[in-house]
């Protein structure tokens, strides 16, 4: 099984509908937190990330989850129009044992006990 982690970067505003859409595509382990820009502004505008105060969403995902994920974000949230925000993943390569792949996974009915 290989997972990654999926991290998206959009105005603080966004935070709680791109984590609920995120959810409703099937990733896994869903945590959203706060974060501050401190690129330069030309670098910012580059990246398409206006306002300094962020939303930063990070999850697991499959690879068939990454699609999905993608495909939401284009189609719900417009990714692909500069300013929207950014998503990148992360191939996960190791982790500290099977239930905690099972759990970043989001299969916790499969943990060993």
């Amino acid at each position: 099984m290989k997972l990654k982690v999926l991290v998206v970067i959009v105005d603080k505003g966004k935070t709680e509908k791109i984590l609920s859409a995120l959810i409703e595509c099937g990733a896994n382990y869903p945590h959203a937190t706060l974060g501050t820009g401190t690129a330069p502004t030309a670098l910012a505008e580059v990246l398409g990330l206006g306002d300094s105060e962020k939303g930063v969403v990070v999850c697991t995902v499959d690879e068939d989850g990454a699609k999905r994920a993608f495909e939401c974000l284009k189609d719900k949230f417009e990714f692909c129009t500069k300013g929207t925000g950014i998503a990148f993943t992360v191939p996960m390569e190791s982790v500290g044992g099977p239930a905690t792949l099972c759990i970043l996974a989001g299969r916790t009915e499969e943990v060993p006990k």
